[in-house]
């Protein structure tokens, strides 16, 4: 089915031979999860009833590549069969269908169906983000101008979706005081308005419980809210546009209070070669014509770069990076904590120079990078940039480049990158930074952090040297040398070759193996 045009449907509950409903009891999650695992698709399953008998629905979606079955037979539907297909054949049938969109489809859907509220919304936001106003288009025009209604005078289905009213709620809205607690609210009901207003009517609920936080100190007086509007607006934008469309179940949308929480669970897993591991570097819309409306109508970004812009305005914040990842169903759920602001890391971030650089989520993943690990390079900032290790070292030759003040906002220590003395003096000057979970290896007091500190430094270095050590904790070379010579004792370290400043250590493992070696040569 899902190999052929147009997909189809699979009943459940008769007898292939008499078709005599014989009902089914299988539950429909578990049946769609087990499906997804064995063939990677996940249909709509629906329950229905007849001759008093529970049967099953299942909804099969027209697949983008080819779907191979558990003999790893590539077959379709012809006529009332299934036949075998040769891959070359499937994708030259593709390739003739490439410009095929669910969402650019015309429906029966006209100028007439349309809700008031959502051509005000539309109108409102145009004004806004194009300048486009009002007394420019009327209805019709203001339609067309968005791509959604073509000279036949039929609605496409993405403008049926944003614009028409829904016999469902398309977005799930609730508010928990903790997860897993009491429910606060289970919002209003969404039935009978279209996507536009139930998106609406959602960031309203969320602006409200988004209360603000009063920040007071060396700053003039000012509010942030628990998470950054934007990256809330981003997340509940990205789970309604890329979806699963082809599912009645709703976008959930949960507001959790005392974690000052915000998660987003969308129908569907991820989708052309996206995954949580690469989400920040590839874009991908599984209706083009939907995200493209969207853009229209000023609801997401026209770069596409609506997850760069979450991850960019929490660790601003000093935020945890947001968490998405692909569940069972297949689902995508993306969370986002906030709560109070860490000030140092605030203050640190609105003190870079140029101003356009606060902006660049490469700098700003950096930024926290160093904040909780000692140094980068090019090979350890890749996975957190989500990109190839020369991208990664075009990041640290921009950040290399801004500026605080009159000092740069990272130094090289040797072949490595830390955080400028400018920098951590911002950092450090604040009172319960370290308490935050800002810089956890500066000035240690245990050995545990210290070594944790060697460990990350000789997992790409032969040796530590006492003012190496210094540098990135935060002590005198003579400080470093006391804390290096504690590890010594522990048995964790041995003493290599170099007085002073220039002392160097390595790991008893490096040691023992390097006199092996001499020993073979000898």
């Amino acid at each position: 089915m899902a190999n052929t045009p147009g997909g189809g449907a699979l009943l459940v509950g008769f007898d292939d031979k008499t078709a005599e409903v014989v009902g089914a009891d299988l539950d429909p999650e578990w049946l769609r999860h087990r499906i997804h695992q064995r063939v990677d698709i996940a249909p709509t399953i629906e329950e229905r009833h007849l001759d008093g008998s529970r049967i099953l629905v299942l909804l099969v979606a027209e697949a983008r590549e080819p779907v191979e079955d558990t003999r790893s037979r590539l077959r379709w539907r012809v006529g009332g069969h299934c036949a075998p297909i040769d891959p070359a054949e499937w994708w030259l049938h593709q390739q003739r269908r490439r410009r095929h969109d669910a969402m650019a489809e015309p429906t029966n859907r006209t100028l007439r169906d349309v809700a008031p509220g959502a051509l005000l919304i539309a109108r409102a936001n145009l004004e806004q983000v194009q300048g486009v106003s009002d007394s420019v288009m009327d209805d019709a025009d203001l339609l067309r101008h968005l791509g959604v209604l073509p000279p036949g005078g039929n609605l496409t289905q993405a403008g049926a979706l944003l614009f028409c009213p829904s016999e469902r709620s398309l977005i799930d809205y609730g508010r928990w005081d903790v997860e897993g607690g009491d429910v606060i609210d289970r919002g209003p009901e969404l039935r009978g308005q279209s996507l536009l207003e139930q998106i609406a009517t959602v960031e309203q609920r969320l602006d409200a419980v988004n209360t603000a936080i009063t920040i007071k100190g060396s700053f003039a007086e000012t509010t942030v809210r628990r998470l950054p509007p934007r990256a809330v607006r981003e997340a509940v934008l990205n789970g309604v546009t890329h979806r699963d469309w082809t599912t009645h179940e709703p976008t959930r949308v949960t507001w959790i209070d005392l974690d000052s929480a915000l998660e987003v669970v969308s129908p569907g897993g991820f989708v052309g070669g996206v995954d949580a591991g690469n989400i920040l570097a590839e874009h991908y819309a599984r209706y083009p014509a939907l995200a493209d409306l969207m853009r229209a109508v000023g609801l997401v970004d026209k770069k596409g770069i609506g997850v760069d812009r979450m991850y960019r305005e929490m660790v601003a914040l000093g935020h945890r990076p947001p968490a998405i990842e692909q569940t069972s169903g297949p689902r995508v759920r993306t969370r986002l904590r906030g709560g109070d602001p860490v000030l140092p890391v605030l203050e640190l971030m609105s003190a870079i120079r140029p101003s356009a650089r606060r902006n660049d989520v490469k700098v700003a993943l950096l930024v926290h990078t160093l904040l909780h690990h000692p140094f980068v390079n090019a090979e350890t900032l890749a996975p957190v940039l989500q990109r190839d290790p020369l991208y990664a070292a075009e990041a640290i030759e921009v950040a290399a480049a801004a500026r605080i003040g009159q000092g740069a906002l990272i130094e090289e220590l040797k072949d490595v990158w830390v955080l400028s003395t400018t920098s951590l003096e911002i950092l450090e000057r604040r009172r319960g930074a370290t308490a935050s979970g800002v810089l956890p290896y500066r000035r240690p007091t245990d050995e545990q952090q210290m070594l944790a500190v060697v460990r990350q430094w000789l997992a790409h270095h032969p040796s530590i040297s006492s003012g190496e050590y210094g540098r990135l904790v935060g002590l005198t070379t003579t400080g470093g040398r006391g804390h290096l010579d504690r590890l010594v004792e522990a048995g964790f370290l041995e003493r290599g070759l170099g007085v002073g400043r220039n002392a160097h250590y390595l790991s008893i493992q490096t040691e023992r193996t390097n006199a092996t070696d001499h020993g073979i040569r000898q």
